[in-house]
């Protein structure tokens, strides 16, 4: 059958829009969850099977300055109540860093700085830090760099209240301050995120989760589901309007005359055009709005100086492009979540195209 020809439905029962944590969002509680994420590996277009798509992201954990900065800039424009900025600790750079920070994780003593070899070892093998065995040479280098921040990061953990989640080293943590103060300073990006209406507010918020559970009617298999779930940075529901709106905060490592390259790039108008979708539907089922208009923006804030700031509004084109693509991806995804087999996915989803 044709890939097109499979029937999903949302079973609207199972709609949930609730807060989560990123340490539960991320948990095994909703590891068999379909995120957009999770759609880019089984992405054909780029380099995505069914078989990345069941090793999903057990075997693709990134360790990345660039997306411990964006961590941190989203934290202080969405949920500053929950999170504080981290202090400088004198963190190590890139991999080295990480390798720091995974040690602090896995050793058995109180305090993170009196580490073993064998944890050493480990956390390196972890980052693939020289395939979990660097030379004597480089552990001399290194391991007073990782003595010097364990030490800071015991003392501020044993007597500072603060609630940060990822630390920085210096040079990103500048970045990381320079990036929050341009999108706190940036007028329009502090209306969409924080509107106001006529005699109402709209609603504004951040870091929600959306749950689904949909069913899939294949020809040839008995009708099975699976679950979908996002977490949207922000978004606001003006009833005065009728309208939602979805904001996505991104931070881009160049000028802002790639934002549009990074869209297509990174696929982002997939993930919006999901995003806006499962929020459509929470609107009607929580907040009893009927056919409201549906907008969304990207909030790009870019890292390297001037830390220039814009906004950029999803088009109607990319909504459609977006729409074919999460559709089409979706169905690849729920075959492969039935069969739970690569190649038996796979047969079944050539045969259709």
């Amino acid at each position: 059958m044709n890939l097109n020809d499979i029937k999903i439905t949302p079973l609207l029962d199972t709609l949930r829009l609730q807060k989560i944590s990123d340490e539960e969002y991320f948990s095994e509680v909703y590891k068999d969850y379909i995120s957009n994420s999770r759609l880019g590996f089984i992405d054909p277009t780029n380099g995505g099977s069914p078989q990345k798509f069941l090793d999903g992201f057990a075997s693709n954990r990134i360790f990345s300055d660039s997306l411990t900065l964006g961590t941190v800039v989203h934290e202080q424009i969405l949920q500053p109540d929950l999170f504080d900025i981290c202090p400088d600790l004198d963190r190590p750079t890139a991999k080295v860093g990480f390798v720091a920070d995974e040690i602090a994780k896995i050793t058995k003593s109180d305090d993170v700085s009196n580490f073993t070899k064998e944890e050493f070892l480990q956390a390196c093998l972890t980052v693939d830090y020289y395939k979990g065995n660097p030379t004597n040479e480089k552990r001399k280098e290194i391991l007073p760099k990782i003595k010097n921040y364990l030490i800071k990061l015991n003392q501020f953990l044993q007597y500072d209240d603060r609630k940060v989640s990822t630390f920085l080293d210096s040079k990103t943590l500048d970045k990381a301050k320079n990036c929050i103060s341009a999108l706190q300073n940036n007028k329009k990006v502090q209306e969409l995120l924080h509107p106001k209406g006529l005699l109402e507010d709209p609603i504004s918020e951040c870091e929600q989760a959306i749950l689904l559970d949909v069913r899939v009617e294949a020809e040839g298999l008995e009708p099975f589901t699976v679950r979908l779930k996002s977490k949207i940075d922000n978004y606001t529901i003006d009833k005065e309007s009728n309208l939602i709106t979805v904001n996505d905060v991104k931070t881009i490592g160049r000028t802002l005359d790639n934002c549009d390259d990074q869209i297509m790039k990174y696929h982002y108008y997939r993930e919006m055009y999901m995003y806006c979708y499962l929020l459509s539907l929470c609107a009607k089922k929580f907040y009893n709005l009927e056919k409201c208009s549906v907008k969304s923006n990207f909030l790009w804030v870019s890292t390297i100086p001037n830390y220039y700031t814009k906004v950029t509004p999803m088009t109607r084109e990319l909504f459609k492009i977006g729409a074919k693509e999460f559709k089409d991806l979706l169905r690849r995804a729920a075959i492969t979540l039935f069969y739970k087999d690569a190649i038996k996915a796979e047969t079944f989803i050539n045969s259709g195209l």
